[in-house]
């Protein structure tokens, strides 16, 4: 009995603690705040980022690949369109094709701190471009949106920024510490001659950033995780990412006579294989900042889970685990994403070979990656070999004074939201400035994408006016407010 009864208050303690956490972290709604009013010109800025649309700056994987007419048309088009950034700001070529620009401030302590954005835009796909509302590359201004490829990704930033320098120059505004602008060139081919170039230049010149702030994070519907709230989320870190080749061999010969085991069929099994057995899930360093944030908005059971990781993160894992959007914060994903066999269907391949994406989890490292694949398809066979791979980024401080001014303009502009930490699972050009910058954070101040996120690299990409005023709004009181 004695026993029973002290298993009885060991749960009956558990509960009560579970409770107290749960009431404990219970979120407090904080006070609107009022904002003196900007006056923007929305349809000039709507034109404006139309006008960039237009300007076919498709990512290119080399440097000689690169549409030079349509990349240098681009360039003068930025000169045209903000004549005060670029007579106020220094600004210089990076590769023929990136854009570097200084603001200089008029003296202080503090380190500069750098906004990007990038210039290139995935290519349309002509199978589908005939299934657009309006032309891909129109930059038609219609039904409240400014419409075509990379109204998101990310013009609609790179305009923001942009269009929030040119508004506080002529409001006659000078920062105190250095500004910069980096604008890439072929964030969508991974950056290796835009960013990779431009951060090699700035640590050759001995420039070291306070912070950095690059797309990522976004407006978006907390019930993903289970909150019943919406959350602007800031990217504190970057997933990993990985191609990896798997290359199987055979004999070959005519598809009438299969041996028992073909090198399609390897490869098939393999990328089975890879999906059934998915690397282990865990609660990294972001992700708990994130349920430190919304956690509170979850409704029960969720809420008492996420107030009590202590004994519940297993449950938690599981649960999140279980839908592909929610899995992709807690692990490494495996995605077959290229497949090549035969060039015949009658003929058996004597080479098969799949190209698998993997976003790799901040927990885990490329070593760790490629132990698990050769672990799990378990066929020496089966060549396999790394075509490009990084590091998931480092974890940036939620508790810096960068963090503190990001956050705070955030809110202030989405009063309404919940300002939360996130681990970011897509890659960016900021992994390139990892060594000149103390920390990297990742926003898109758009509202409309809580709606729109799906049109991204698809069909329809677009970017709702009223946003686009709201990302112009957000890089002003940033710039601001960094300089206080």
């Amino acid at each position: 009995m004695i026993i029973l009864y002290a298993v009885i208050a060991i749960i009956a303690l558990l509960a009560a603690i579970m409770a107290i956490n749960t009431i404990y972290k219970k979120p407090v709604k904080e006070a609107a705040r009022n904002l003196e009013s900007l006056e923007l010109d929305k349809r000039k800025i709507a034109q404006h980022l139309s006008g960039m649309i237009k300007i076919k700056t498709i990512t290119a994987a080399t440097v000689e690949e690169c549409d030079k007419k349509a990349f240098k048309g681009f360039h003068k088009y930025l000169e045209k369109t903000y004549p005060l950034v670029h007579k106020t700001l220094e600004y210089e070529t990076v590769n023929d094709f990136s854009l570097l620009y200084k603001w200089p401030g008029s003296g202080s302590a503090k380190k500069p701190f750098l906004m990007m954005a990038h210039m290139d835009v995935v290519p349309v796909d002509e199978r589908t471009k005939d299934k657009w509302k309006y032309g891909a590359f129109s930059g038609e201004i219609a039904d409240g949106y400014v419409w075509g490829r990379g109204a998101i990704d990310m013009k609609g930033q790179l305009a923001s920024v942009m269009e929030s320098v040119e508004y506080l120059i002529a409001e006659g505004f000078t920062p105190k510490r250095d500004i910069y602008i980096a604008l890439g060139h072929d964030e969508e081919s991974m950056g290796l001659y835009g960013a990779q170039a431009t951060a090699a230049l700035l640590e050759k010149r001995d420039i070291h950033f306070d912070f950095i702030l690059d797309e990522g994070g976004v407006v978006m519907d907390g019930k993903v995780i289970g909150a019943n709230v919406m959350a602007a989320t800031i990217g504190i870190c970057e997933k990993g990412y990985a191609d990896i080749r798997l290359t199987a061999q055979s004999k070959g010969g005519h598809a009438s006579r299969p041996p028992k085991q073909t090198a399609v069929g390897e490869i098939a099994k393999a990328i089975i294989a890879l999906e059934k057995k998915q690397m282990k899930a865990s609660l990294n360093e972001p992700l708990r900042h994130m349920l430190s944030a919304v956690g509170g908005y979850m409704k029960f059971p969720l809420n008492v889970i996420a107030a009590n990781l202590f004994i519940t993160k297993p449950l938690l894992l599981k649960g999140l685990a279980a839908k592909p959007t929610s899995a992709a914060l807690v692990r490494t994903t495996a995605a077959p994403t290229m497949l090549k066999g035969s060039t015949a269907s009658n003929v058996l391949a004597e080479k098969a070979e799949a190209v698998v994406n993997f976003r790799i989890s901040p927990d885990n490292t490329v070593s760790e990656l490629m132990a698990h694949i050769k672990k799990t398809i378990a066929n020496d066979d089966i060549k396999i070999e790394i075509i490009q791979a990084y590091e998931p980024s480092r974890v940036s401080d939620t508790q810096s004074e960068a963090y503190r001014v990001i956050s705070g303009t955030v809110k202030s502009i989405f009063g309404e939201y919940v300002v939360s930490p996130y681990p970011m699972i897509a890659a960016t050009d900021s992994r390139w400035y990892t060594k000149v910058s103390d920390g990297t954070y990742l926003f898109q101040p758009f509202s409309s994408l809580s709606e729109d996120l799906g049109t991204i690299h698809a069909v329809g990409e677009r970017l709702a006016i009223d946003s686009l005023a709201q990302g112009v709004e957000f890089f002003i009181r940033l710039v601001k407010n960094a300089d206080e």
